[in-house]
């Protein structure tokens, strides 16, 4: 398989992988892993689908949060991330690693915002303090398919 069709590969998996898991680093020096919510996924997200057509080169991965959750505070301090993306019945994984940014710019806040996350964030709009959006542009990328 050449390097543009794994890459069409990899955004495939992206694009369909129900839950993408994102570890950060602990102030105890241990990783820490979780599921987070795949904005990526085109079924869950369409809307938001646009926002990934002009990143299959770059492989872009956002991510939201709570502000005080732990993995902001974790970010904080040090925004080494990976996520890592599966679908374990086709033998497809892909790990994405790099230094996370937290996005604060509103337009792109309104741009993935949807509907149902009032019950996350109080004030149950996009520029609620308490909604972080991450934004990583991963260094490395490594996989297995097959």
């Amino acid at each position: 398989m050449g390097d543009r069709e794994l890459r069409a590969v990899c955004i495939e998996r992206m694009n369909t992988a129900e839950t993408v898991y994102l570890t950060t680093i602990g102030a105890d020096g241990y990783p820490h892993t979780r599921a987070v919510l795949n904005l990526r996924n085109r079924e869950e997200y369409l809307e938001q689908a646009r926002l990934y057509a002009d990143h299959d080169d770059d492989f872009m991965v956002l991510l939201v949060t709570n502000t005080c959750s732990r993995k902001r505070t974790e970010i904080e301090a040090n925004p080494k991330i990976g996520v890592y993306y599966c679908h374990p019945k086709a033998s497809f994984g892909l790990s994405l690693i790099g230094e996370v940014e937290i996005a604060d710019d509103l337009a792109l806040k309104q741009a993935v915002w949807c509907e149902g996350w009032e019950r996350y964030f109080p004030t149950g709009r996009p520029d609620d303090p308490d909604f972080t959006l991450l934004r990583l542009f991963p260094t490395e990328a490594r996989g297995w398919n097959g």
